[in-house]
């Protein structure tokens, strides 16, 4: 199964994400497709000319990732094979032996996955506090919340008391205080955004629950400093800018494990190369044709035969590079422009296509065209814009078995997500406001200045072995970045 979203990531950027999720028992191999359709209008000048492969890709960056395992907050209390008692069981193998660097890359690991499990919780939680309609049902819920962080909060870091044992050294400690903070950063986090979500739509039902949540931020607040963990200092600018920097590192060094490993190649090199020799020996072919026939007709030596050689050897390099380029334009519709191989802790799991071109009108299916024309005002604003069409493909291949051979977790699949830089689409907009006026009785005229935008339509297919189904959105940006994303219905 194939899921997809878009949303904006920062102030030029939009996030795709999407979910790949393997289907057990369904195939080995799990196949998923997501082709993208970008509806750039003409005035932008993005065109073949203007916007090459090499830029595009210059302004998509991708990470992909597993798909962290899915406990609520309660499931991480209880007992068996969760991730707390995974770490206990990595810590009891570790105090015996901790220079055995296996022991110690699996106390890592197990710590490293715990946090992860637990932002994955918190975040899910949170949005389903913000979202929940009945008012009545959220202080029972913000209970339940700040009970099972503060339990989650006290076994874990009980757990640090066992490390004081010999042979444990300053890194194994390190880590579980990398944990410990990164633990106190997300609480933070979570937290706070219920905060500002009641405070903003539910006023009474935040005054209900705000003693619980404000008591939960001083306690964290306050081990914090007791532990010598970096707090922000609100008006010092410079001391923040380094506790982002220690909150980002923190980040990275905890979702490392959930990163894949990338191999990255140029997809059909041995077949592109091989029809490129035979353009460059059809080239061959005709010049040495042409000397053959110009030695028999005018004899060595003669200013006749060199004029003739000198133009057939012209000409042998305008047929190999037309030769090169009709099959490069008809490799581009068969292979991938890249190739990703994906592999976890050296076990290769499958891989990831991708693919970029512009691509005409009348070569777009109906259903693509369909959706991109949902009614009458934007049929007149394609005639008037003259829009151009990118094509971005992804293919994507999963192996089950191979995810199988994984025991530390059961992981359902892969997040791909590609952040897309429309700083290019920009630099040929106007300004991003304009005057207006509207009539006034004693001034005559009002002046106010309104925005302009431009639209992009994005269209999204997305394939699976098991589900298909189409997308679309619509991109409004002005010279300074990108002011809205809508879904089309």
């Amino acid at each position: 199964m194939v899921e997809n979203e878009v949303k904006i990531h920062d102030r030029y950027s939009i996030e795709l994400k999407s979910h790949f999720i393997t289907n057990k028992g369904h195939a080995n191999i799990n196949e998923f497709k997501i082709n993208t359709w970008v509806f750039v209008p003409n005035s932008l000048d993005i065109n073949r000319s203007t916007y090459s492969k090499s830029q595009f890709y210059h302004d998509v960056k991708s990470n992909l990732r597993l798909i962290t395992p899915i406990y609520s907050l309660s499931d991480i209390l209880q007992e068996g094979r969760g991730p707390l008692p995974r770490l206990q069981k990595a810590m009891e193998r570790l105090l015996p032996d901790p220079d055995d660097d296996k022991k110690t890359e699996n106390y890592r690991y197990q710590i490293r996955m715990l946090m992860c499990i637990l932002k994955s919780a918190l975040r899910r939680d949170t949005r389903i506090i913000c979202n929940d309609t009945s008012n009545k049902d959220i202080p029972a819920a913000i209970d339940r919340f700040v009970a099972d962080i503060r339990a989650i909060t006290k076994q874990f870091r009980d757990k640090r008391k066992m490390l004081a044992s010999p042979g444990i050294s300053d890194e194994h400690y390190e880590y579980f205080d990398f944990a410990d903070e990164f633990l106190g950063n997300i609480i933070e986090q979570y937290s706070f955004q219920i905060i500002h979500s009641l405070k903003n739509s539910r006023p009474s039902v935040f005054e209900e629950v705000k003693a619980a949540l404000n008591t939960l931020q001083a306690d964290e607040v306050e081990y914090k400093r007791k532990h010598g963990y970096m707090l922000l200092k609100e008006g010092d600018e410079d001391h923040n800018r380094l506790v982002i920097l220690r909150r980002n590192i923190l980040k990275k060094f905890i979702e490392t494990d959930l990163y894949l490993k990338t191999e990255k190649k140029k997809d059909g090199y041995y077949i592109e190369q091989f029809y490129y020799s035979i353009a460059a020996g059809i080239a061959m072919i005709f010049a040495t044709v042409i000397s053959f026939f110009a030695t028999q007709r005018f004899g060595n030596f003669t200013t006749d035969l060199f004029i003739i050689l000198v133009i057939s050897y012209m000409m042998k390099d305008r047929i190999k590079d037309l030769m090169r380029y009709l099959y490069t334009s008809e490799l581009s519709k068969r292979y991938f422009d890249t190739k990703l191989k994906l592999s976890i802790r050296n076990q290769e799991i499958g891989w990831v296509k991708e693919a970029f071109d512009f691509r005409e009108e009348q070569k777009i299916s109906d259903e693509i065209l369909a959706l991109r024309h949902t009614n009458q005002l934007i049929d007149t604003e394609n005639d008037v814009y003259d829009e151009k069409i990118i094509l971005y493909r992804k293919w994507v291949k999963l192996s089950e078995e191979n995810f199988e051979k994984y025991k530390e977790y059961r992981l359902s699949g892969v997040n791909d997500i590609t952040r897309i830089n429309l700083f290019h689409f920009l630099q040929k907009m106007d300004d991003p406001y304009i005057p207006l006026y509207v009539p006034d009785k004693e001034e005559g005229f009002v002046k106010f200045q309104a925005a302009k935008v431009y639209p992009l339509f994005f269209v999204i297919q997305c394939e699976s072995n098991t589900n298909s189904y189409y997308k679309a959105y619509r991109i409004l940006l002005n010279r300074e970045g990108i002011t809205d994303v809508q879904e089309v219905e």
